[in-house]
């Protein structure tokens, strides 16, 4: 008797097992990632129409977030590495050496959200708006503590795009403009740096450009997150990680002398946020550093 139940219940195990998983986010990457797409401009070529790669799920799934709703930001984090001889020549970046002053040749790099970062890299930052608004990037340093520094308004300043935060849907904004930020720790206990992007349909009354960037008192970001702040979700994009600068992306963030389409590649990672028609839109980037043994 007990070897029958073992078989019945063996055979009911296997049964299931032969199911085939439901795809429960597929669905989600297809919606949001059409959605997104219909953001850019139609290719104009007589070319067949790219295969989408699709993204994959980074973050647990949430239930408060309704797949039929939010909005979706693109965000691509690009790390810098010295050009190779192999490498597109229209898509390399050339910077200022810190020390000399010479300039070197550098290609991006495409990172997941989640990657580690050696200090010292040089970082740059791609974002694609879901809709027109004017876009704010806040920097805080993060420490070992779990504390940071005080915030600095980033983006808009005078030295990018005259201090115009202007932002429509489907056009990319790079930051910085013309070079790159270097991940420097100023104190032993550093550990990365978490980036705060919103989108406002308004400018924000508290804020004006200055010439470089702008310190921010705390309890007027902190009054921002605890008003702006919604639940979110997190898609990489299917093998992009490793991919290089592309000439179409560095002509579109550089100077803004051309859209991305929907042939372009996409960006790296998509965040949808749950927030209601014509409120801010907030997210959280973290550029985090590996820890030493």
């Amino acid at each position: 008797m007990l070897k029958r139940q073992t078989i019945l219940a063996l055979a009911l195990i296997g049964a299931l097992l032969s199911v085939p998983a439901r795809p429960q986010d597929e669905a989600s990457r297809q919606l949001w990632d059409s959605q997104f797409l219909k953001k850019r401009a139609g290719a104009k070529t007589t070319a067949p129409p790219r295969k989408n790669p699709g993204y994959k799920r980074a973050t647990p799934k949430n239930d408060v977030i309704d797949e039929n709703t939010g909005e979706v930001v693109g965000v691509t984090i690009w790390r810098l590495r010295q050009s190779r001889e192999a490498d597109n020549k229209e898509a390399r970046l050339l910077l200022q050496d810190d020390a000399s002053g010479e300039g070197t040749e550098f290609t991006p790099e495409r990172v997941e959200a989640e990657s580690a970062f050696t200090a010292g890299d040089r970082v740059r930052l791609s974002i694609e708006s879901p809709r027109d608004g004017y876009l704010y990037v806040i920097d805080r340093e993060q420490y070992a503590d779990g504390t940071s520094s005080d915030p600095y308004l980033i983006f808009p300043t005078l030295r990018n795009r005259n201090g115009d935060n202007a932002v429509k849907a489907g056009k990319v904004i790079e930051l910085p403009a013309r070079s790159a930020f270097r991940l420097k720790p100023m104190r032993a206990d550093y550990s990365g740096e978490l980036l705060t992007l919103i989108v406002t349909s308004q400018p924000l009354p508290d804020v004006k450009p200055g010439p470089s960037v702008l310190k921010l008192e705390r309890e007027l970001v902190d009054k921002w997150e605890q008003q702006w702040r919604s639940p979110s979700d997190r898609f990489e994009l299917t093998g992009g990680a490793g991919k290089p600068y592309t000439q179409a992306e560095k002509e579109a963030g550089q100077d803004g002398s051309r859209l991305l389409t929907q042939e372009d590649e996409l960006p790296q990672t998509l965040y949808r946020v749950v927030v209601k028609p014509g409120a801010p839109l907030l997210i959280s980037v973290s550029l985090r550093i590996n820890k030493k043994e």
